[in-house]
This record gives structure tokens, sequence and C-alpha cells, in this order.
């Protein structure tokens, strides 16, 4: 039977989708770099490893769900081989295998270096990444754009903003509902042409830093939005005067570069 390929399968995000496609009755396989938490059966393959992915893609599968990777900054080498050489072998195995659908797991810190305090930034907007962690996902949205174009492998690059719980007003305005997440990644794998599209991953916030383009062909919305969860308020003013709310990147922008950082504590 055919089955999703789902990876970053230990993740926090990964593991909701692990639960979610199981209450769906949606076939998956998952894999990751390193074991779950909750010890569910997670086949442990290095993305960076390119045969070691074409063996996955050859084994029936119908699309890939890809949120493995590094979640986060970190030096260049591991950014490299997980979200640069990682996200290519993901779609260059789908390319060869004929899978023909890629959810990609982006990060809102492709633009990461807007004011918070400037109108509302579009997925069409210029990349401003505030770190190699933003840089890196920014390769995987226009290499998605090369495979859709050249090769017709259909995507959805979703541009993650802050999926755990906020826990402040700047973090309010950037939630991401687990349960939109979860409706998102569904309906993206089941609307019948998905063609080549990037939306934010953002539930409905009052004063959101981000906007969605309409999408009208493609029929979906978030159905929460930060002020159900009570506190932090997303309406509350913001310390423009501290640098991590001013930059809609947070603590993204105040880094500096992390190979400098590693070499200083050796």
């Amino acid at each position: 039977m055919p089955k999703i390929l789902l990876t970053g399968a230990s993740g926090q995000l990964g593991t909701r989708l692990r639960q979610w496609f199981a209450v769906r009755g949606r076939p998956f396989l998952a894999t990751d770099i390193v074991a779950p938490a909750d010890g569910a059966a997670v086949e442990l393959v290095d993305l960076a490893n390119g045969a070691e992915v074409d063996r996955l893609m050859i084994r029936d599968i119908s699309a890939v769900v890809h949120f493995g990777g590094m979640a986060s900054e970190a030096g260049w080498q591991t950014l490299l081989e997980a979200n640069i050489m990682g996200t290519y072998n993901v779609f260059e195995a789908a390319r060869k295998a004929a899978v023909t659908r890629v959810i990609f797991a982006s990060s809102y810190h492709v633009q990461g270096m807007y004011p918070t305090s400037g109108e509302p930034v579009a997925p069409e907007d210029p990349y401003r990444p505030d770190s190699l962690y933003g840089v890196s996902k920014a390769f995987g949205e226009t290499l998605s754009r090369l495979y859709f174009d050249k090769f017709g492998i259909e995507c959805l690059a979703i541009r993650i903003c802050a999926a755990s719980h906020p826990s402040s007003p700047r973090d309010a305005r950037l939630w991401f509902s687990q349960d939109d997440m979860t409706s998102l990644v569904d309906h993206a794998l089941d609307v019948p042409v998905l063609g080549h599209r990037t939306m934010f991953g953002i539930s409905d916030n009052p004063h959101a830093f981000f906007r969605n383009s309409p999408h009208a062909d493609f029929g979906w919305s978030p159905g929460h939005g930060a002020l159900e969860l009570g506190t932090p308020d997303p309406r509350a003013p913001l310390d423009t005067a501290d640098p991590r709310q001013r930059l809609i990147g947070g603590a993204f922008t105040q880094w500096g570069h992390p190979d400098d950082e590693a070499s200083a504590r050796s």
C-alpha cells in the first residue's frame, strides 16, 4: 500500500504528525537520525546519505512530508549536511522514484530580519534571513521551485512560525497551533492539484507579523488563533527597545556567526 515518507519523525512536530497520521489511518514510514523519546518505530537514517534516502524512497512512497533536519541555528557544516544536503537528497530521491508531492517544513526565519513595526510580511516579499539556519531553509524553498518547474514535483513549503506554546506577546503573534499544522499538512496531501506554493505556518493571530497571500484554489485557512490561549495577549505592545522584539526573528537576529562562537569555546 502506498505510504507517506515522514522525515524528522522524532522531533516535536514530527511526533505530532506521527500521532495524527495514525489516528487518521494514513500509512506512513517514519524516519529520523535519532530515536524518538516515546519509543515508537522510527527508522534511523541520515538524510545526508543519498543512498540511504534512495532506499527509503523506493518503498512504495506516495508523498513526502519533509520535517527532517536541523531546527535551529548551528554551525555551517551541521546545516550543510542536515538541511542542504539532506533536503537535496530528499528531492532528488523523489525525482528518481517518481514521487511527485513533497510537503517541506521551511521557517519564518527566512524573513526574520524584517522589523516587527512594519506591515505584515508576505511570502513573495524578498528573503531576509536572520541566520545560517534561515539561509538553509531559503535554499530548500528555492530547490523545491526548481524541482517543480523542471521535474514536476508539487510542493508546499510551510514557513513554520512559533509552534510551541507562546511565552510572550511576540510569540503569540507568531503562534502556529499544532492542530492547524496537522490540518494544513493533511490538506496539502489531499488537494487534487497542489502545484508549487509557499505559505506561512501561522494561526489567526491579531497583529501577526506575516500574512498569507490568497490561495482561493487551495481552500485552507487556520482554525485557531492566539486569543483562545488567554495569555500572553498578542495585542499587548512590544518593547522595541529590546532588539529581540524589534526584528521578527527575535534572538536569532542577535546571535553572531556560530562557527566563530564554537572556535572561541575551543
